[in-house]
């Protein structure tokens, strides 16, 4: 149960950093200059195309791991609770 009791917390952690109003604008404003950058870069220059590509790709995958930790945090507090549940 210890581990769950983490994840519970590492779920509750993650979703205060991506509900976090200047977390938020700070990911929209790093997006948005990764688009600006790829709209304005030459269209042959495709090294930094696939570097503006690979950047975008970093950023979703910041995303997607907070959000995956959230995830298993409300599993792991699902699973905690019917546990207590047996408990009572």
């Amino acid at each position: 149960m210890d581990k769950q009791l983490t994840e519970v917390k590492r779920g509750e952690q993650a979703s205060q950093v991506l509900d976090n109003p200047l977390f938020q604008e700070s990911v929209e404003k790093v997006r948005e200059g990764i688009i600006r950058s790829m709209a304005t870069s030459p269209l042959g220059d495709s090294e930094t195309h696939n570097r503006l590509v690979i950047a975008m790709q970093l950023l979703n995958q910041i995303e997607k791991q907070l959000t995956d930790v959230i995830q298993t945090g409300k599993m792991a507090a699902i699973q905690t609770d019917n546990k207590l549940k047996l408990f009572r």
